[in-house]
Order: structure tokens, then sequence, then C-alpha cells
């Protein structure tokens, strides 16, 4: 898989996350704040980077958020998307990919779990988080506008490994 479509795949994951939350983040400033990123990360994506550029002023809103995320799973998700700028590297690696994409769902699991401690009991039985294993799932097996079909992951439709469990991280990795 290109970098191009792992950049891809992370924005699309971080957008997808926002749009759909059943919890929606409360704090005004914060989710004004994650629409600008993701519109910046976007507009790297329609100049066919494959990352957005570190900017002074996005490095620096991304810092001021991380420190006022208080929410559950919010301080992953701005983490999540300062990991889609060229700060560190200049295209977004397979390691980094997969981080973006746990952030995803550890932003709703977090969020929806009535427990201070998430259980594996919680995970399984979660019809969100299934559904969001199945949107990643879809964003990796799905071949982009311009990639080369040999780079694009075919897997059969057959049932992924719970989510908790480590051949399921294992499937995902493999796939980005």
């Amino acid at each position: 898989m290109s970098a191009r479509d792992r950049f891809r795949i992370a924005v699309d994951a971080l957008g997808w996350a926002m749009a759909t939350t059943e919890r929606p983040i409360e704090d005004a400033g914060l989710t004004a704040s994650v629409d600008r990123i993701l519109a910046t990360l976007r507009a790297a994506l329609q100049q066919g980077r494959t990352l957005a550029e570190a900017t002074p002023q996005a490095l620096s809103e991304l810092t001021q958020q991380q420190k006022q995320a208080e929410a559950p799973g919010t301080m992953g998700i701005v983490l999540a998307l300062g990991l889609c700028f060229d700060e560190l590297d200049a295209v977004l690696t397979p390691s980094r990919a997969l981080e973006i994409l746990g952030q995803c769902y550890e932003f709703e699991l977090v969020r929806i779990c009535p427990d201070p401690i998430v259980t594996r009991a919680f995970e399984e039985r979660s019809p969100r988080m299934r559904v969001i294993l199945d949107y990643q799932q879809a964003l990796l097996t799905t071949e982009w506008p311009g990639s080369v079909p040999s780079q694009v992951v075919k897997r059969p439709a057959a049932r992924r490994p719970q989510p908790h469990s480590r051949s399921c991280r294992e499937w995902i990795s493999s796939c980005i």
C-alpha cells in the first residue's frame, strides 16, 4: 500500500470517527480546531501529498489542543491528527497509520463505555465497535483512484478476529 493511500485512509478514518461518534465532543473550541485540522489534512490530500505540512500555525494549534483535551478519547484523537503532519517523517508509515486507526477506535470505545474501565466483554457486545471495525476494513480493502491494483489489499469477506484480540491487530497491521 502506498504512503498516499495510507494517508487517505487515516484522514478518512479520522473524519468518519468525528462525524459518526455517538458522543460528540462537547468542547466547541476543540471541535472547531479538529474541523480546521481535518480541513488542512483534506487539502493536503487534494494536493497529492503523503502528509500535511507541519506549519508553525498547525503545530501551535495541535499543542494548544493537547493541553486542553480532557474529555475521554479526545487526547488520542488530537494525537492521531498530529501524526498526519510531516514533522516526524516525510510519509505516513504503516505503524503510524495503524496508530491512527487504533486511536479512532479507542476514541469511541472510551466515550461510549459506561464503566471507567473498558472490559473485553463490553467490546465484544458493542455493535458500535463492530461498525467501526467494519468501516476500517472497508477502508483497507478499497481500491482508491490512482492506486496500483497490486498495492491494494484484497481480503476475503471472512469475519475478522474479535476486536480485542492480538490477531485482529495483526490483520489490520498486515493490510497497512
